[in-house]
């Protein structure tokens, strides 16, 4: 790791360590004056965080002035533009990720719109050759940012660009359960299995299990644990030899010959609609607001039209729909930018989480006149790409709470980098945020971790350290107090959006719909992009008022559903909790029997009572 003060891609020159950080090695800075301290660690997108500096300026100190000691100055406005008005649409989608491509996908393939619906989504197509040319680890955070927000006194980005994030981030298949998406919508099993279906079948996922024969790594002490069998991959392999699939992240110095240029991204959009837009979508329109009329009796707001940052306004015609699918925080911004009286705070859901990224013995890189290896084994045992869940046990004071451990593997490049991210998936909604009139933004703060929270993380450490780290020499998560207070929230923001119980409609208002990640109430896996994908098809269906069962009849694109495994995940670990671990030779074997049991072929027989 290194540490270089300022938001990522904008160092700001006040701090910064000379070389990389391995180890136990720290940096140190001092701070003299108060204010907000944005900081990165430029080999890892996703480490992000900042410093909150309290107090008064110390004595006999140079002066240090804040980078972000007070919020962004306001844009200067916009030169007033002359009004375009279209002519009156019953369905309006506002944003093109996956949530709002395939909203708008179930709505026209009903025709429920009767010809007349519209997609505004304020970025343009992806970068060229994103689906077709380019490898995936060149789409890797390529397309255009817009600020969103902030979080904790930083700028907030997110990608505008038809697709949404799947374009630009992440890379992985991970829909949920039915029982979760259920809890997480508020909604019956059925109709989130029928929706989780039709995401599904509108997205080219490359399956880990049967690419990878079903065999995750074999873990000790995995009491409590659970492989969550759903993951795959946004992504295929366009070459005849197969590819090495940790190439997609990887930097180039570790990609496997023939493999990396191999690779492509595939998204709900390039699914659906292959690398183009349909006809009814706008491309660089960005939603400012919505004009509402309000019923002087019961006080719902109906959605008469939208209004564009260009001054185009789309007329709602009458019976209309609006679906809003800009993110959730670009959703919120749109609600709040309209209704301030009535939208103005808002409370997302996201997660806490801690990594630990770890090299082998046998890859050293140079720095200054040496060298520094790795401290893993010779070569990388946790090559492959696995998630599990599990719950702590809590206390007398304390529920547990549930856990996700991702394993970013290598496979099949033994002399890789991979990578174990822990990650605490909140109960309940903790990121607080209110609308800033002044700057037009979303100021998000994190609501501070109770003592439950920390007594769940320490319990998740040690419960990841008793079965990783007992495997794996060098591997560690840090159990100091400092660092389990101070974990950092991920990178998907969801919920936020106020919403009728059991319904995707949005509170206080009579046809606007919440259509991707702002309708999730519940986080429960750390990627939200097929889970908006889902909730799209919910609000489709729900504001031309059809069951959502029905939505397999009216989407475009249709590939086959993953496998189903040829026994539950339970029946596994019941197999592995049989395991004599006396020995480490005869532990892996047994252990590795037991994951056979989700190989393509036929399992092997289980091996005999210790």
């Amino acid at each position: 790791h290194n540490v270089v003060s300022g938001p990522r891609n904008a160092h700001d020159g006040h701090f910064q360590s000379d070389d990389l950080l391995s180890g136990e090695e720290t940096f140190i800075v001092k701070f003299d004056q108060a204010g907000s301290y944005p900081y990165h660690c430029t080999p890892h997108e996703n480490m992000n965080a900042v410093i909150v500096v309290h107090g008064e300026p110390c004595p006999n100190s140079p002066p240090t002035p804040p980078l972000l000691a007070s919020p962004p100055s306001p844009p200067p406005p916009p030169p007033a533009l002359p009004t375009v008005t279209l002519p009156p649409a019953q369905c309006t989608v506002v944003g093109a990720g996956p949530g709002g491509v395939l909203a708008a996908d179930v709505m026209a393939g009903a025709d429920g719109c009767g010809g007349s619906l519209r997609l505004f989504e304020r970025g343009d197509l992806p970068l060229e050759g994103t689906y077709d040319t380019l490898p995936f680890f060149e789409t890797f955070n390529k397309q255009e940012m817009y600020i969103v927000g902030t979080y904790n006194g930083a700028e907030l980005p997110f990608a505008g660009v038809f697709g949404g994030q799947q374009t630009t981030n992440g890379g992985v298949f991970a829909p949920g359960t039915a029982a979760e998406l259920a809890a997480g919508l508020a909604i019956g099993t059925a109709a989130a299995q029928a929706a989780q279906a039709c995401a599904a079948a509108s997205v080219n996922a490359t399956y880990w299990k049967p690419l990878l024969g079903a065999v995750p790594p074999p873990v000790q002490h995995i009491e409590g644990q659970t492989l969550l069998d759903h993951n795959g991959m946004l992504a295929t392999c366009v070459n005849e030899t197969g590819c090495a699939w940790g190439d997609m992240l990887m930097p180039p110095g570790f990609h496997t010959p023939g493999s990396a240029d191999s690779i492509r991204r595939r998204t709900v959009a390039h699914g659906v609609h292959g690398s183009g837009a349909p006809d009814y979508a706008t491309l660089g329109a960005e939603v400012r607001s919505i004009d509402f009329e309000e019923d002087p009796n019961s006080g719902e707001l109906m959605a008469a039209a939208v209004r564009l940052s260009d001054g185009t306004v789309s007329p709602v015609a009458d019976g209309g729909k609006v679906l809003l699918a800009a993110s959730s925080i670009g959703s919120a911004s749109i609600l709040a930018r309209s209704r301030p009286d009535r939208y103005s705070s808002f409370t997302f859901n996201n997660h806490y989480y801690t990594a630990s990224f770890l090299l082998p013995s046998s890859v050293c890189f140079p720095v200054g006149g040496g060298e520094v290896c790795g401290e893993g084994p010779e070569a990388s045992i946790h090559s492959h790409n696995w998630q599990y869940g599990f719950v702590t046990p809590g206390n007398g004071d304390c529920a547990g709470q549930s856990f996700e451990a991702d394993l970013r593997g290598n496979y099949p490049v033994p002399d890789a980098p991979y990578q174990v991210i822990l990650l605490q998936m909140e109960p309940e909604m903790r990121s607080l945020g209110a609308w800033n009139a002044s700057t037009g933004l979303i100021d998000l703060v994190d609501e501070p971790p109770t003592e439950c929270d920390l007594l769940a993380r320490r319990q998740a450490i040690n419960i990841t350290s008793a079965s990783w780290g007992a495997f794996t020499p060098g591997f560690s998560l840090d159990s100091s107090h400092a660092a389990v207070a101070a974990w950092p929230q991920g990178w998907h923001w969801a919920g936020g959006i106020p919403l009728v119980d059991g319904s995707s409609r949005v509170a206080g208002t009579t046809n606007v719909f919440s259509a991707d990640a702002g309708a999730v109430r519940k986080p429960f896996n750390c990627h939200t992009s097929m889970v908006s994908a889902a909730a799209g098809v919910i609000a489709g269906m729900e504001a031309l008022g059809l069951p959502t069962a029905d939505c397999m009849d009216h989407i475009t694109a249709s590939f086959p559903p993953p496998p189903p495994p040829p026994v539950s995940s339970e029946q596994m670990v019941a197999c592995i909790m049989s395991c004599d671990d006396a020995t480490l030779s005869a532990y892996r074997s047994c252990n590795m029997a037991c994951h056979g049991m989700y190989s393509p072929s036929p399992p092997p027989p289980p091996p005999p009572p210790a």
